[in-house]
């Protein structure tokens, strides 16, 4: 492992695809202060430490598997962390049916002047969440959950492996599709 200390992304991305457990080693060494970091936020589901950080590792092998080398829009930091909470978002989704109620910190949104208007602003963010998974399509939620996280188009595209025009296609499509279904949904 110490051979790979000084190789870049790149050539450890290439050596991980050949199946060279050594180079794979050196990227968890490298990504483990992000891997933890994200893990963290997930502790206070049913899940132990070392399973979430296992499903960690698991996503930072399949973003050394899919990550294009050859393109220079988003990094392979980036593209492996959007992975990585990706995995882990699964992980909480099988194991929880309301999945996007939950995985959006609602305490994460815009300070509200009283207690009152925090809950009043909640119960419409979920009401929000719940007539979304009704009305839109898979593809067009999951966008949707991004764009609430704060990812940018680029970034969600990259996530889901589409197009910045796909994405902003299937913004237009369910922001007009939540409109007709609620009405106003300028809180997103």
């Amino acid at each position: 492992m110490e051979m790979y200390k000084d190789a870049d992304i790149r050539e450890l991305l290439l050596l991980c695809r050949e199946h060279n457990d050594d180079a794979f080693d050196e990227l968890v060494r490298r990504y483990t202060p992000m891997m933890r970091k994200l893990v963290s936020g997930f502790e206070s589901y049913s899940y132990e430490y070392d399973e979430l950080f296992s499903e960690a590792c698991v996503g930072l092998h399949l973003a050394a598997q899919r990550y294009n080398t050859e393109q220079g829009e988003v990094t392979f930091g980036l593209y492996s962390r959007i992975c990585v909470r990706n995995r882990l978002l699964d992980l909480i989704k099988k194991s929880d049916s309301d999945f996007g109620v939950e995985d959006v910190d609602v305490e994460q949104l815009p300070y509200f002047d009283s207690v009152e208007r925090r809950l009043e602003e909640r119960e419409m963010f979920n009401r929000i969440l719940t007539s979304a998974k009704d009305v839109l399509s898979d593809y067009e939620y999951r966008v949707l959950m991004l764009h609430i996280q704060g990812y940018k188009t680029a970034d969600i595209a990259a996530s889901l492996s589409k197009s910045a025009k796909s994405v902003d296609n299937a913004k237009a499509r369910l922001f007009k599709r939540l409109r007709a279904e609620i009405g106003d949904i300028s809180k997103i």
